[in-house]
């Protein structure tokens, strides 16, 4: 197969694939899809990863980051206390919170349960914030 470089915009109506090809068999896998539903196997990324930059976060909670191949296992961000299903061992960020104990959840086996985070300390000694 041959390399193309293109020096405008590469458009497609359907998206784009990257395959394998096992050397052995000829079996042909798709490691990659780029279109409305995106999938790939992996990220490496030396800086910062953006994702969903451009969307509020929810009331009730949306994913922010879904993990392994366990359904809805991942850190879902949103205001007001976490609605949105979710696995066990889930984390979910309030964006409102505004207590010790409305600002993370974790999912348990059947709910959220609020984590108590410890509170602000300021001016302390030397006049800097301490958190």
């Amino acid at each position: 197969m041959s390399n193309t470089t293109f020096s405008g915009p590469v458009r497609s109506q359907n998206g784009f694939q990257t395959i394998s090809v096992n050397s052995s068999t000829g079996a042909v896998t798709t490691t990659s899809t780029i279109g409305p539903a995106m999938s790939v196997d992996s990220v490496t990324a030396t800086g910062n990863v953006t994702a969903d930059s451009g969307t509020a976060p929810t009331a009730g909670g949306m994913a922010a980051f879904l993990a392994s191949s366990t359904a809805n296992f991942g850190i879902f961000v949103g205001s007001g206390a976490p609605t949105i299903s979710a696995a066990q061992g889930s984390l979910y960020l309030r964006t409102d919170g505004t207590t010790t104990n409305d600002r993370i959840y974790v999912r348990g086996s059947a709910a959220w349960i609020a984590i108590t985070t410890a509170s602000e300390l300021r001016g302390h000694r030397n006049g800097a914030d301490r958190r």
